[in-house]
């Protein structure tokens, strides 16, 4: 295996066996990179500082450190915050719109909801796309899909001059109920290309063919403005790589938790906006079900968030309501909850005198103080560090030495503004994070129904297993399972994610045997779409393909509906709203028996064969201990030291005690004993 790891021993350059498999996570603080060797079921990881100015640099300075080369490599999976980032920051191209006449305002006009319901001083958020960029098509689609007002040609070519001369080279067409009939976007989109072909246009029907004319054309527009930035980027690295002797396609992370072909992300990048955290729960689903965890509560705890997840019956929750920079996102993706709470974030006191955690952070420049590099103000991770749960001693994933007097200085002289020492501050600053983090897994869990002590909480990310059993107290949770390199988990999803895309359709009709009808055609033209586009963009056979089927349904009256997860299309329409009435019943505790129904969309996921990726346990000696203090609600206690490869399955493991490895460091707490399992997870168990 042309890789060492980093947490034995220093990068060497071994002999070549085949199928090496790579997954790459860029995140706010920390780059990480996985190398994941299937005869062997060995584990390679790194981690390097991000670098925001050139992501693709990290990328080969943690290549470089496990000595990869990457002609041995048989599959390269990325996962990329560029998306996200420009997004948030705004930074994506400006976009002319095409809309249908009278619809022009759409994008300004929105849903009309107030983010704060008795704020007086509430503004609205900025359109995106301003109204001298939003051009009007006099052509009209009905809501069954007819044409009311055909295209006219000379109209057309009239409104694509005006958008050429508006200057923006980024194209979005939303025309109304195209998700029904997508024939004029099409139209458009095919001349634009025609008679302007340096303009690059997105068609709403492409991106989110569903109801929702609001949503729809947002989302549409978010993706138009960044395609350009994330395709460019995308063919860069993906000619870096080739370069360095990579010879096989390119794989890219979507917020599904499925990987897709570089030409698919480059035309819908708005599908990436959750590629790092949707990794995390993909190795989740994979690691948990091994282990035979159905039930699992995520955890991740980065540098700079927390992302929270609940996996029932061994799937995540997904959503097409997300959100991104406060915009609407009905892309299909996974559903995490995020916060402003991570090991970078930093502590402050606001007006009223109150300690606060985040949102803000100090990222990977300058970083906590205890980096090193300049940051002065107090975060988790010097918390972390004051209390005893990190050594200074060891780097920080192997990169970072930790600067003890710097990460004191900076909590105490926040301390003192409070009259405490840097002692109680760094406990309390550990106290606000850990409770943030437990309202985040509160918000999917017990507000949607859900008691988190039928859930095993999965921590990982640099921090998430130090939190791991104070999470678990509050949370009544009597089980943590600490994966396999929690520190660089995300990337380690990429490895076991499948080729996965989603495909959805309007139908709107009854649920009677008619709209049955309607569905099990539908179904039949997806599931032939996407044999056809997973054989061509992914190289999976046809009768390698499987599927995952829900019904959108709602009563009617009703202007939201509810995802029905099915088998198959029912054999009867019985059947199928006997099916919404459980769904129904288990999501509101109650269910309009006598109300009429209807059917609004179908769902469909096709899946490619799942990596098949094993995991073995440490083959350690389970030496004796070492020794350190670590401070808590008690005060200064005594603790045992481990590191996890040295841990033989089955050697229980007492708290108060901490298990070091690469990446991350495991806290277990009093009255919890941790235990090496055959698959390499350290499960933690409450007495």
């Amino acid at each position: 295996m042309p890789v060492t790891t980093a947490r034995d021993s220093a990068p060497t350059t071994t002999e070549r066996l085949a199928m090496l498999c790579i997954g790459v996570d860029i995140g706010g603080t920390f780059t990480d990179v996985i190398v994941y060797e299937p005869a062997t079921a060995r584990l390679a990881e790194a981690k390097t500082l991000s670098t925001p100015a050139d992501p693709a640099a990290a990328i080969f300075e943690g290549l470089a450190k496990l000595g990869v080369r990457l002609d041995a490599v048989d599959r390269f999976v990325h996962g990329t915050t560029r998306v996200t980032n420009a997004l948030l920051e705004g930074s994506g191209e400006p976009v002319s719109v095409v809309a249908t006449e009278g619809f022009r305002d759409v994008l300004e006009m929105g849903l009309g909801h107030r983010p704060q319901l008795y704020s007086v001083k509430e503004t609205a958020r900025p359109p995106l796309a301003p109204r001298r960029l939003r051009h009007v098509l006099r052509e009209r689609i009905g809501a069954d899909g007819s044409v009311v007002r055909p295209l006219d040609a000379d109209d057309l070519d009239a409104v694509l001059d005006r958008v050429a001369a508006a200057g923006p080279k980024a194209v979005a067409v939303c025309l109304l109920h195209s998700y029904r009939n997508p024939a004029h976007e099409r139209a458009a989109a095919s001349r634009l290309a025609e008679r302007y072909p340096g303009l690059v246009c997105t068609i709403s029907s492409d991106v989110v063919p569903e109801q929702g004319e609001y949503e729809r054309f947002a989302t549409t527009v978010l993706n138009a403005s960044v395609r350009s930035t994330v395709a460019d980027y995308l063919r860069g690295l993906g000619t870096a790589l080739a370069e360095g002797g990579y010879a096989h396609p390119l794989s890219i992370m979507t917020s599904s938790g499925g990987v897709v072909s570089t030409d698919e992300a480059g035309r819908l990048p708005i599908n990436l906006a959750l590629s790092g955290p949707a990794g995390g729960v993909a190795a989740s689903v994979h690691v948990a079900g091994l282990a035979g965890y159905p039930n699992v509560i995520t955890c991740d705890i980065g540098g700079t968030s927390t992302d929270v997840c609940l996996i029932k019956n061994g799937a995540p929750l997904m959503t097409n309501d997300g959100k991104i920079a406060g915009y609407p996102n009905r892309t299909f993706q996974v559903e995490i909850n995020t916060i402003g709470a991570g090991g970078g974030s930093i502590a402050w006191r606001d007006l009223g005198g109150e300690l606060r955690i985040g949102p803000r952070s100090a990222g990977s420049t300058p970083g906590p103080a205890a980096y090193g590099r300049g940051g002065t103000e107090p975060t988790t991770t010097d918390a972390h560090v004051v209390v005893g749960h990190l050594d200074p001693q060891e780097s920080l994933g192997g990169e970072v030495r930790l600067d003890v007097d710097a990460a004191r200085a900076a909590v105490g002289r926040l301390a003192t503004e409070f009259g405490l020492d840097d002692l109680e501050l760094a406990y309390g600053i550990l106290r606000i994070a850990t409770i943030k983090m437990t309202s985040a897994i509160k918000e999917i869990s017990v507000a949607c129904g859900h008691d988190p002590r039928d859930f095993v909480l999965m921590p990982f990310g640099g921090a998430g297993p130090m939190h791991a059993t104070a999470l678990a107290d509050e949370l009544g949770i009597r089980r943590v399972l600490v994966p396999p390199v929690p520190g660089n988990f995300s990337a380690l999803g990429f490895v076991t994610a499948q080729a996965r895309h989603d495909y959805v359709r309007t139908v709107l009709v009854p649920a009677d045997e008619t709209g049955l009808s309607a569905v099990r055609a539908v179904v039949a033209e997806l599931r032939d779409v996407a044999r056809a586009q997973l054989k061509a963009e992914d190289g999976v056979e046809p009768d390698q393909v499987t599927f995952g089927l829900s019904v959108g349904m709602r009563f009617r009256g009703q202007s939201f509906d509810l995802a029905v997860p099915v088998d198959d299309v029912p054999a009867t329409a019985e059947d199928l709203v006997a099916a919404f009435h459980a769904a129904y019943a288990e999501r509101y505790a109650y269910a309009r028996s006598g109300h009429p129904a209807e059917i609004v969309n179908c769902r469909l996921t096709a899946f490619g064969p799942r990596p098949a990726v094993r995991f073995t346990a440490p083959t350690g000696g389970s030496p004796e201990p070492g020794r350190t203090r670590i401070y808590g609600a008690d005060g200064w206690v005594d603790a045992t030291v481990w590191r996890r490869t040295e841990l033989a399955p089955g050697r229980a493991v007492p708290g108060p005690a901490v298990v070091r490895e690469n990446g991350s460091t495991t806290v277990v707490g009093a009255g919890w004993t941790a235990t090496v399992d055959d698959h390499g997870n350290l499960l933690l168990v409450r007495e």
